[in-house]
């Protein structure tokens, strides 16, 4: 029987399964055979199947292999994100993590795009100002969000999530056991947490870098350069305290910035929470109404009354769904997902 490898790199593509499922697996090849979707090669290397081929292997259980053909890894990569992305039951976070995959190819291709219409290279089509068609601008985030089948907004805290490290929260997301919106909180909490415990007073350690300790610092540095020269060593010392009086500055800012963001988010959360409810009670008392009869000395008195009624619903209802759109974007910003 030929034999095939698994490329490391294409490996890293796909979620490990975990040592229950493994072993599940590993038994139902024993006790059933393999049955199944074909192990799908690109030569001699496993694009898919690549645990069944190493049980298979393992307990030399005769096993079926198809042939697919690509023109580079990055096209195999792509085939391989999708055909998990349709076979598998995912949680979102792993949804997100698999399509995470695809962010170099995405980048490439918007940078690429962004060169077309009038980047930094010095050739005429580079220079062209010609706008590059819309359908041809590429949004990485909302292209991934796509490919995941999650709002950008998820998307984004999803990605959080992942690159925060925390690899009990991440485990809990990825099983299911959390969902995005309850990981992604207690994440904030907890920075928003280590942020206050680092900035006591933010306004007055603020006014102090910028009214008092930024100019002392730009004094020291002309002083040592008069005196020792950009070549000393005492000079690149008092550079080096100034990069630290802007690093905090920009670092207070941010956390400021940051808690004014939150803030938003939570109050946007429970306005949209509001608009649900009424919209709820709405309805009730609007079918209540319309299912009684109301005369007075003639008819059109109940006509206008039951399409008042209906018009004034429909008006709230198309309010209700714009809200529930509403996001809060990675610059603070509230904005409408179409």
């Amino acid at each position: 029987m030929e034999e095939y490898r698994i490329d490391p790199e294409l490996n890293e593509v796909l979620p490990e399964l975990s040592n229950a499922d493994y072993k599940a697996l590993e038994q139902s090849l024993l006790t059933e055979g393999y049955k199944g979707a074909p192990i799908m090669v690109w030569g001699d290397i496993i694009v898919d199947g690549h645990n069944r081929y190493e049980i298979c292997n393992k307990h030399n259980i005769p096993y079926e292999v198809k042939s697919v053909e690509f023109e580079s890894k990055e096209e195999a990569i792509i085939w391989m994100v999708r055909q998990q992305l349709g076979r598998r039951s995912l949680t979102t976070l792993q949804r997100i993590q698999i399509v995470e995959k695809y962010r170099p190819f995405y980048k490439k291709k918007a940078k690429r795009n962004k060169s077309l219409n009038g980047g930094n290279k010095k050739s005429e089509l580079e220079k062209s100002t010609t706008p590059i068609p819309k359908e041809e601008k590429v949004d990485v985030r909302a292209e991934l969000a796509k490919d995941a089948d999650v709002s950008t907004n998820t998307y984004s805290k999803g990605v959080k999530i992942l690159e925060s490290g925390n690899k009990e929260l991440i485990n809990e997301t990825i099983s299911g056991q959390k969902s995005i919106n309850k990981a992604f909180n207690e994440l904030k909490k907890s920075a928003d947490t280590n942020k206050t415990d680092n900035v006591s007073d933010p306004d007055g350690e603020l006014k102090d870098l910028k009214e008092i300790q930024r100019k002392e610092a730009a004094q020291k540095i002309k002083e040592v350069r008069e005196k020792y020269g950009i070549e000393s060593t005492e000079y690149e010392n008092a550079k080096a305290e100034q990069l630290n009086v802007e690093v905090r500055i920009n670092e207070i800012e941010n956390t400021v910035h940051d808690a004014q963001t939150s803030d938003i988010e939570s109050m946007l959360t429970r306005i949209q929470e509001r608009y649900c409810n009424y919209l709820l009670m709405f309805q009730q008392d609007v079918e209540w109404l319309l299912d009684k009869e109301f005369y007075r000395d003639d008819e059109d008195v109940s006509g206008r009354m039951h399409s008042d009624l209906q018009n004034c619903f429909e008006k709230f209802k198309s309010i209700s769904e714009v809200m529930g759109k509403m996001v809060i974007d990675e610059f603070g910003c509230i904005t409408i997902n179409k």
